[in-house]
């Protein structure tokens, strides 16, 4: 009989050790997937990235939401020529949305259009500031304009 209760005691203590480990493992799970990315997690090249990888053709809501804003001098001397080498693309990606945003965009951006945005912070020396919503696109003024500036840079 003593055996028997220890079986018990056993195998219902490994039960509820393997149930206490499950919902662990599943609750830490969730609160990383939930996680809400800021810009400060990101740089320029990350930041453009995600939102290419984030990007379905096939769906109607291509958007990144992010919670935050961008800190001040986030584009560094370093990120200037993977900005100046993707500033042409017309590549598609997700647009930007603001955590707070109560309006849903159906325009893609274009990876160009962020590269622009970004240069231009890094060249004006201001802070970036998307809005709530933001689904840029290649501008090639804009592009002749980095470009001019660029060449006095490397000089």
């Amino acid at each position: 009989m003593k055996k028997v209760i220890l079986l018990l005691i056993i195998v219902l203590s490994l039960f509820v050790g393997g149930y206490l480990f499950y919902a662990f493992k599943i609750n830490s799970l969730e609160k990383e997937y939930h996680k809400n990315l800021s810009p400060k997690d990101l740089n320029p090249e990350s930041f453009i990235t995600l939102f290419k990888e984030k990007y379905n053709k096939k769906s109607q809501l291509n958007f990144v939401t992010l919670l935050g804003e961008f800190p001040e001098n986030w584009v560094k001397q370093k990120d200037i020529p993977y900005l100046i080498s993707i500033m042409n693309s017309k590549e598609k990606c997700c647009g930007y949305m603001n955590f707070f945003s109560s309006t849903i965009s159906n325009e893609d951006a274009e990876v160009g259009g962020f590269a622009i945005i970004f240069l231009n912070s890094y060249i004006s020396k201001t802070k970036i500031n998307l809005g709530l919503n933001s689904n840029p696109k290649t501008d090639k003024e804009s592009i002749n304009k980095i470009e001019d500036w660029y060449q006095k840079y490397q000089n």
